[in-house]
């Protein structure tokens, strides 16, 4: 039978590996003769918790195979005590389950397997329904065992009959094939759309990606020569046909490689996940298991993925936003990719009151669904009346047969369907969004405010003009008394630039960033929010960056100051803001050590620019990793000049009114007497938590784990300064030497006094290798000022760091 070709092969391709795996010596295999059973409730007492948080991950085991590196379980799996899986696991990672017999279908504590006389494993719910069986009686089954994550059926010359590697649920394990007839299958965790899945199956001509129930493939690119598949009708062949992709180390597909894989130090395993992607993992050490490679990315761009925006989410160039940012919002503005939601929900109620507002340049993700799924004949102005009649339709699409047409392809989207857009597509619908308007409360808000303004005498009117004319006029001549002034941008300029702000980037406290284009430059449009809000960090910032430049600080373009719009035109930078790199836990992409040195040395330039060479001494007083940021190189460049303060050279100290960001404030702000040495404290807060990859206050953490520098303070005194590096970064531990001094340089940044902080110049030069730290200071340092615990905050602590030496530059 074809299972016993693959299990020969996949036991042939573990000499490829580059390493060995033991084989699994069990003391006692469980045997068909013996018609073993087992019942959930009758072993559940021997459970074994599956992570090490607490949670009721349990795996009630039947085999186990332990080896250096890893322990896989097979037996029944739960994540919450009621509900169980017949599955393979791997021990420790957060999920690990590597293949099951029932993934879709789990069945109750009272359910029973059975390993029949006649060498069937059947599967029984309590009620005696059978939900799983191998199918392989009267095959001459003798045993059971489990090997590097396979559970093999053997007969009684010790071949195998059956074998869990020949039937993937979302997992690969090294040594495993994907043959022409299987497929992996992502688990969905979107609830909405609980019957779409993603799908990575092997055709004779090479691995297909696929989205059901969209009709959307793709073949990928191989070494060998295969080429890309556009649409599911047009298949391409290859020269080197095949029916099994083994995964080996160091290449999934052989021999012929579809892709080229990091090398293995253990046994590694590639998920198929809910999101589309396909990453790769190794088992590194005991019960850990860690992210080493997203393998699609080679192939596929962001946007290529189907669900990369989530519901009503536009996908262009890499990233994700709104059909129109008055009407719809993030469902979570930290993550984009979770889709978008109407701002006001539509009421059936209203139906007299729904709108249909157009989509410019969108086309739907799939066009072949499109065409399959889509009514012929229509007009535009009929289906958009269809939809305005159907409280269910959400989204109208519509394409016309071609020029001179006189009707066109309809497809109306429920919420129930798939409502997710791509841009730049040559496959150009009119689509349309249903929003819930506000007809009758626009009428009554016309008639209120007639009537106020009637009654409002001549006068007043007449004193309110001159009070806007004298605002305006002094807004402007601060704006025009500011030398070297960046290019003043009209209202309807940067509305058109930024096709009517539709592309939101982020949001602050002073307002919001949009993108937009001028000329063959992309910019981001900074648009504060209210007539009077944010004026003085406007002028501010204008001032400030207006008249500098520098490598590591953002470039301003230019501003908008048109009534009450105030706007800051800056340089796009398209890696967005530090905080999400270093914050957002993500197992797609971790910044390697040396991207994380590059950026802190790179602020610590721009910041010893501000401090030292510009004419006035420039305290930013809101460094942070969410004004930190980067571009498409992770090239890093500081921003956000809103509560900047210029500072007189003959000026020891400043008095200012309190601003910065809570978790990074100095202590001297107690005092309100600041120097730019304020920004060398909150510099020292980023380079640890860029260190530690996490934030100074983090609420999410245990009591004792809240505050990152009692942390710090703590490990300190304890010698233990290493258990807080960031696991995440693949690299960091290689280079343990640089990241222990970089954070001793950083609690010399972090010292009580601010006189003993070192200048941002110095702290550069130490980064570069030009400067070692012989003369470090005995460090006294504090938890950030601002902590919601007032005794953290103004608690000390002293740290002596050992001498430490930079060797040359690097």
């Amino acid at each position: 039978m074809m299972n016993m070709q693959y299990f020969n092969k996949s036991m042939a391709l573990l000499l490829l590996l580059g390493f060995c795996f033991p084989l699994t010596i069990l003391a006692q295999l469980p045997s068909a003769a013996q018609s073993n059973v087992w019942n959930i409730s009758n072993i559940l007492s021997s459970n074994i918790s599956m992570d090490d948080k607490g949670n009721t991950h349990l795996m009630l085991p039947i085999l186990n195979d332990s080896r250096i590196s890893y322990t896989s379980y097979f037996g029944f799996y739960t994540t919450d005590g009621h509900s169980f899986i017949l599955a393979v696991v791997f021990l420790g990672p957060q999920s690990p389950v590597i293949w099951s017999a029932n993934p879709d279908n789990p069945v109750s504590h009272d359910a029973i397997l059975n390993f029949t006389g006649e060498g069937d494993l059947l599967l029984h719910d309590g009620d005696g329904t059978t939900i799983w069986s191998t199918a392989t009686s009267n095959k001459s089954v003798a045993n059971m065992s489990l090997a590097s994550g396979n559970l093999v059926l053997f007969d009684e010359n010790n071949s195998a009959v059956w074998q869990s590697f020949d039937h993937p649920t979302d997992t690969l394990v090294m040594g495993q094939s994907l043959c022409r007839g299987m497929n992996l299958s992502a688990k969905p965790t979107n609830t909405k759309w609980p019957s779409s899945k993603v799908y990575l199956s092997a055709e004779w001509n090479g691995l297909q990606y696929s989205f059901e129930p969209a009709a959307y493939t793709q073949l990928f690119q191989t070494e060998s020569g295969l080429q890309l598949r556009l649409t599911q009708t047009t298949p391409i062949s290859t020269s080197t046909p095949s029916t099994c992709y083994a995964f080996v180390n160091g290449s999934l597909g052989f021999p012929e490689k579809i892709f080229t894989l990091p090398s293995a130090s253990s046994l590694q395993f590639m998920r198929l996940e809910s999101d589309g992607h396909l990453r790769l993992y190794e088992l590194k050490e005991p019960s850990k298991a860690r992210m080493l490679f997203d393998v699609l990315s080679m192939v596929m761009d962001f946007c290529d993925y189907p669900l990369a925006c989530g519901d009503y989410g536009v996908c262009n160039n890499g990233q994700c936003s709104c059909p129109s940012f008055s009407h719809f919002r993030f469902q979570n503005d930290r993550l984009p990719g979770s889709g978008c939601i109407p701002v006001s929900n539509i009421s059936c109620n209203h139906a007299h009151e729904h709108q249909l507002i157009p989509l410019n340049d969108v086309s739907y993700f799939s066009y072949s669904l499109f065409l399959s799924k889509a009514i012929s004949g229509s007009s535009q102005t009929v289906c958009m009346q269809s939809c305005l009649l159907d409280c269910s339709c959400k989204v109208v699409l519509f394409q016309n047969y071609g020029p001179g047409g006189d009707g066109g392809y309809c497809l109306l989207l429920s919420e129930q369907k798939l409502i997710l857009f791509a841009e730049d597509s040559t496959d150009r619908f009119s689509a349309f969004v249903k929003i819930q308007g506000n007809r009758s409360d626009k009428r009554r808000m016309i008639i209120i405010v007639t009537s106020t303004v009637t009654s409002l005498s001549l006068t007043w009117i007449l004193v309110s003009a001159v009070i806007w004319k004298k605002f305006k006029n002094d807004q402007d001549q601060l704006l025009d008394s500011i030398p070297g002034t960046p290019k003043r941008f009209s209202f309807n300029e940067l509305k058109v630039a930024t096709s009517q702000f539709s592309v939101k980037l982020g949001c602050g406290g002073f307002g919001s960033v949009f993108q937009g284009r001028i000329g063959n430059e992309t910019i981001a449009v900074k648009r504060l929010e209210g007539v009077e809000q944010g004026m003085e960090e406007f002028l501010a910032e204008v001032k400030t960056i207006g008249t500098i430049h520098h490598l590591n600080l953002v470039r301003l373009v230019g501003f908008c100051a048109e009534r009450s719009h105030k706007l800051l035109v800056y340089e796009y930078m398209s890696n967005g803001s530090l905080d999400k790199w270093i914050f957002d836990t993500s197992p797609v992409f971790s910044l390697s050590w040396k991207t994380r040195r590059n950026i802190i040395m790179a602020i610590a330039r721009g910041l010893s620019y501000l401090h030292e060479e510009c004419k006035e001494k420039i305290a930013h007083l809101d460094i942070k990793p969410q004004n930190i940021l980067v571009d498409e190189n992770f090239n890093a460049k500081l921003s956000d000049f809103g509560l900047s303060k210029m500072i007189n050279r003959d000026q020891s100290k400043v008095m200012t009114r309190m601003r910065g960001t809570r978790g990074y404030l100095a202590p001297e702000w107690l005092g309100s007497k600041i120097t730019e040495k304020a920004d060398i404290y909150s510099f020292g807060i980023v380079m640890i938590e860029m260190i530690c990859g996490r934030r100074n206050l983090d609420e999410s953490q245990p009591e004792q784990g809240i505050h990152l520098i009692t942390l710090l303070q703590e490990k300190a005194r304890s010698g233990q300064l290493s258990d807080l590096v960031d696991s995440s970064s693949n690299d960091m531990k290689f280079h343990v030497e640089e990241v222990m001094e970089t954070m001793k340089l950083a609690m010399w940044c972090l010292q009580v006094d601010s006189s003993r902080r070192p200048l941002m110049s110095t702290v550069a030069k130490v980064l570069e290798g030009e400067m070692n730290m012989d003369a470090t200071p005995d460090c006294i340092f504090v938890a950030s000022f601002g902590s919601s615990n007032p005794d953290v905050a103004g608690s000390t602590s002293s740290y002596v760091p050992s001498e430490s030496h930079l060797s040359a530059p690097r």
